[in-house]
């Protein structure tokens, strides 16, 4: 099944999909008039070469609490890891009052906040590389959710309809 991919720094993208992190910032924002309700899951994957430099360059211990904050052993690097919905799109003055203080959220008024809900993890990474902006990874069905599955097929069919 072909998704769209939000590439994102480690530690940041584990931290995602573990739920630690519900708010991803942007410089831009993807048809922040959606109802959101109605879309399906996007895929979170992880920058590799600008990442693995910077990953590279901290010491085991701090790379060791990172691992353990982000409840794996190691950090992947260049893959798709998991999956999650886009609740809303907005600037961080427009959050929900429970959010607008979250450590997440940027200061920067002009920014974008991606407000995520039910992360996943995938049963198996994939390898990606990642762009700038959104990418298509064609991921297995097996390798989702019935869940995450049920809601992509939905979105595909209901774009399908519409002729998007």
């Amino acid at each position: 099944m072909k998704i769209p991919c939000l590439s994102v720094l480690q530690p940041l993208a584990n931290d995602i999909i573990t739920g630690h992190k519900t708010v991803e910032n942007r410089g831009w924002t993807w048809l922040k008039d959606r109802d959101w309700a109605k879309e399906g899951p996007i895929l979170i994957g992880i920058q590799s070469s600008t990442n693995k430099v910077m990953w590279n360059s901290i010491s085991e211990d701090n790379q060791k609490v990172v691992c353990e904050d982000s409840q794996t052993d190691e950090l992947e690097f260049g893959r798709v890891i998991g999956v999650v919905q886009v609740v809303n799109i907005c600037r961080p003055k427009d959050l929900p009052a429970k959010l607008k203080n979250d450590s997440s959220v940027s200061k920067n008024r002009s920014s974008w906040c991606w407000v995520l809900k039910n992360p996943e993890w995938l049963t198996k990474s994939v390898k990606a590389t990642g762009q700038a902006r959104w990418f298509y990874v064609n991921i297995p069905d097996r390798l989702l959710s019935a869940k995450s599955l049920a809601l992509a097929k939905k979105n595909q069919e209901a774009k399908a309809k519409t002729g998007q």
